[in-house]
């Protein structure tokens, strides 16, 4: 009986005001018409790049999340997992795909910084999303540890808002580490291709006229982007609804500090 029930979905895209317009609206509202009805938002824009956050609001009305409860849990044994995975797959597909129609068309692509899914008044599980904006590999995986962690009480017994994976501290800390490996990689490139440029007498050569024209301080510093990385996602965040978070080692099950 429980294979017989399938989830709804509802999409809800919320988008930097940088990136929102009506012609975006109606063309996410298209390219997803497919998968599920999508629900565009925006949000005031930060300092740094636009920070979109693509949400998969589960619709199931019928205990699900539960182990301990043995309906729940064949109900999610049933269904929830082969579902994810399709839905997963059908969002990232898409995701990837319209991002290459609109390179084709020669505009920027629309980037996911999180992938959040919502289970209901259960739990929000948020994870980076990939470097091309999909849903990570093992998020089905990672889902089904936290119901796990979850029905043992690991996290504790105040209510967990939002499991975080990775971390916004751990995700910070890799993209400054790949940041200044990107940064040594450029430098070390740099005087390679300086030491190699020497003429045969010892001189570099000479610059054309019209760059040696231009004042330096006529050509404005160009702000390196955040590097694009597929983060670890050991270290997840535990967010409480009282608004504190707590690290959380996935690997050994037990808090960080």
């Amino acid at each position: 009986m429980a294979a017989m029930i399938r989830p709804s979905l509802i999409l809800r895209m919320d988008l930097d005001e940088r990136a929102y317009s009506d012609e975006v609206v109606a063309e996410i509202k298209r390219s997803y018409s497919y998968v599920a009805p999508s629900v565009v938002s925006s949000h005031a824009a930060g300092e740094g790049a636009p920070e979109n956050v693509l949400r998969l609001a589960v619709k199931l009305h019928r205990p699900y999340w539960d182990k301990n409860d043995p309906a729940a849990q064949e109900l999610w044994e049933g269904v929830m997992p082969k579902w994810l995975r399709n839905m997963f797959s059908k969002v990232s597909n898409t995701v990837v795909a319209s991002n290459r129609v609109r390179a084709g068309q020669g505009a920027d692509g629309l980037d996911y910084a999180w992938a959040e899914v919502e289970f209901g008044d259960n739990v929000l599980v948020a994870f980076r999303a990939a470097s091309d904006s999909s849903v990570p590999e093992g998020a089905v995986e990672d889902i089904d540890q936290v119901r796990d962690l979850m029905t043992s009480g690991a996290f504790g017994d105040a209510k967990v808002a939002c499991v975080r994976i990775p971390s916004l501290a751990s995700y910070e800390a890799q993209v400054a580490q790949a940041a200044a490996e990107a940064a040594a990689a450029a430098q070390e490139e740099a005087a390679g291709a300086e030491e190699a440029g020497e003429g045969a007498d010892g001189q570099a050569p000479e610059q054309p006229a019209a760059e040696a024209d231009v004042p330096a301080e006529a050509v404005p510093a160009k702000q390196p982007a955040a590097p694009k990385i597929d983060a670890d996602r050991t270290v997840w965040g535990i967010e409480y609804a009282d608004g504190s978070v707590r690290e959380f080692d996935s690997a050994s099950g037990s808090f960080m500090s």
